[in-house]
C-alpha cells in the first residue's frame, strides 16, 4: 500500500508521466508488479485522489481507466470529497462573460475560471485564471457535483439544454426543444440518481406568447416532459397570477432528505421544486411578519455551509444581510451568519452581494456588484478587498458579465451523468490565455 501512495504522490506532480512512473516502481526485483495488488485496495487508494489527479491518470493502464470511469467510482469519489474530505476536490469559481464580439451581433462566450484556495490562502497574489471562449450564446442555469448547465438558444424560438464538466472536459446536448426558457434550475435527484434541467419555456403562439413548464433528465434515452406548472404567483402564494421570482435561475439545494431548486419570491418567500417527486411547496424567509421586508433589495439565494443561505441589501441599515437555514423548510431554524455594512467599493443600490463560500477559519467569500471579490471575517467583522483580485480592473475579459448571476461556484469531479459520452457540437469552449482585447 505504501509503493502504490508513493507512484500516486509522484504522478499527482507529474500525471502525464504516470506510465514511466509504473514501469519505473515495477521494475525492481523487490517490488512486485501492480497486478499483484487486490483491485479493491487499488480503487481505496484512487479514491483518495483529487479529481484533477484521476483524470490524468486514466491514461496509466487499463486497469486504472476501467476503475476511475466506473459510475460507482465516480459517485463514490463524489460523496467522498464532497461529504468527508474537500481536499479531494478543488473548489472553482466560474465566472461568465458574454459580448458582442462585433458589430454584426455575434455573441462571444468566454468563462474565467478561478480557484478558491487561491484566493483565500494568497488574496494578495492575482490569482491564475483559466479562460475558455466559444462563438455561442449560453445561459448558464446552475452547477451541480462538478457540472455547469446551461440552456443554449438556437434563434428565437429553439433551445438545448447542455453540461459542462471542465475538469474533463465533458459536455451534452440535450434534444431540441421549441421555447426559450424564462424560469429554470438545474440539480442532482437522490432519489432516481439523476440530474435534471427544469425550465419554464415561452414561445409566440396564435394568441400571443405561450408557456409550458418542462423537465429534462440528463440520460442516454430522455426527451422532454411536460410536467404541472408552478401554482405560485407573484406573492408567493398559491394563485393564478403570473409567477415572478426574484430570481429566474433557481438554486439547488442538495442532502440525503431533500433535493430541490429554489427561488425568492417578492423578497418573502421560497418557493421549491421538490427533483424527486417533481412536486412544488414554498416557506419564509426570515422576518417575513413585520414590515422588514420593504426594506429589502437584491435578494439573492444561495448555499453556505450546506445550508439554503439568502443574502439581501437593507436600505435602513445600510448594510447586507446573511442568513442561513440551518435545517431546511424549518422556517425556525433562520440564523442570521453576519451583517456586512455597506463600502464605498461595493455599493450598487438594487444589485445582490454574491455570497458563494466560507471557509473553516470562518471567512466569508462575496462577489459584489462591482466585481470587487469580498472576504468578511465572520469573526471579527473586517473586510478585505484584495485589490489582486479586483476582476473589474485586472481582469478585463470578466468585466462585461452579465445576467442577475455572473459567478458560480462548483467543486471538480469525474461526473457525466449515467455514464453518458460527450454528444456536443454546439458548445464549443476553447481554453485560451485572453478573449478580446
Amino acid at each position: 500500500m505504501t509503493l502504490l501512495i508513493v507512484i500516486m504522490n509522484d504522478a499527482e506532480k507529474n500525471a502525464s508521466r504516470g506510465m514511466v512512473l509504473l514501469r519505473r516502481y515495477t521494475a525492481t526485483a523487490r517490488t512486485p508488479p501492480l497486478t499483484d495488488l487486490p483491485e479493491e485496495l487499488i480503487m481505496e487508494i484512487l479514491l483518495r485522489l483529487p479529481a484533477r489527479t484521476l483524470v490524468s491518470l486514466r491514461s496509466v493502464c487499463r486497469l486504472w481507466r476501467n476503475l476511475i470511469s466506473a459510475p460507482d467510482f465516480i459517485r463514490n469519489h463524489v460523496r467522498r470529497s464532497c461529504l468527508r474530505d474537500p481536499s479531494l476536490t478543488s473548489l472553482r469559481i466560474a465566472c461568465y462573460n458574454s459580448l458582442p464580439l462585433s458589430d454584426n451581433g455575434v455573441i462571444y462566450d468566454s468563462f474565467g475560471i478561478l480557484s478558491v484556495r487561491s484566493i483565500m490562502e494568497k488574496p494578495f497574489e492575482p490569482p491564475k485564471v483559466d479562460y475558455f471562449s466559444g462563438q455561442r450564446y449560453n445561459r448558464i442555469v446552475g452547477s451541480c457535483h462538478g457540472l455547469l448547465c446551461f440552456f443554449y438558444e438556437d434563434g428565437d424560438q429553439n433551445t438545448h439544454g447542455m453540461l459542462w464538466n471542465p475538469c474533463t472536459g465533458f459536455t451534452f446536448q440535450s434534444p431540441e426543444i421549441s421555447g426559450q426558457a424564462s424560469l429554470c434550475g438545474f440539480g442532482y435527484d437522490h432519489l432516481s440518481d439523476s440530474y435534471k434541467l427544469f425550465g419554464i419555456l415561452r414561445k409566440k403562439g396564435p394568441s400571443g406568447l405561450e408557456f409550458s413548464t418542462r423537465i429534462y433528465t440528463f440520460g442516454p434515452t430522455s426527451s422532454w416532459r411536460r410536467i404541472d406548472d408552478i401554482p405560485f404567483g407573484q406573492s408567493g402564494v398559491p394563485t393564478d397570477d403570473p409567477f415572478m421570482p426574484d430570481n429566474m435561475e433557481g438554486v439547488f439545494f442538495g442532502s440525503s432528505r431533500a433535493c430541490t431548486i429554489n427561488w425568492s419570491v417578492n423578497q418573502q418567500v421560497v418557493v421549491y421544486f421538490d427533483l424527486g417527486k417533481e412536486t412544488y411547496g414554498h416557506f419564509s424567509l426570515p422576518d417575513t411578519d413585520s414590515d422588514d421586508y420593504f426594506q429589502r433589495m437584491g435578494t439573492y439565494l444561495c448555499i453556505l455551509g450546506n445550508c439554503l443561505s439568502v443574502c439581501y441589501e437593507h436600505l435602513n441599515a445600510q448594510c447586507w444581510f446573511v442568513w442561513q437555514m440551518k435545517e431546511y423548510g424549518d422556517v425556525q431554524s433562520w440564523t442570521k451568519l453576519a451583517i456586512i455594512p455597506f463600502h464605498p467599493q461595493l455599493v450598487n443600490l438594487g444589485s445582490p452581494l454574491q455570497s458563494l463560500y466560507i471557509s473553516e477559519s470562518g471567512e466569508l467569500l462575496a462577489i459584489s456588484p462591482s466585481l470587487r471579490i469580498v472576504l468578511y471575517d465572520l469573526k471579527n467583522g473586517s473586510i478585505n478587498l484584495p485589490d489582486s483580485i479586483n476582476l473589474k480592473e485586472n481582469y478585463p475579459n470578466l468585466s462585461q458579465s452579465i445576467g442577475f448571476r455572473m459567478a458560480y461556484i462548483y467543486h471538480e469531479s469525474l461526473v457525466s451523468p449515467n455514464g453518458l459520452q460527450s454528444n456536443s457540437s454546439k458548445m464549443l469552449l476553447q481554453k485560451s490565455k485572453f478573449i478580446v482585447s
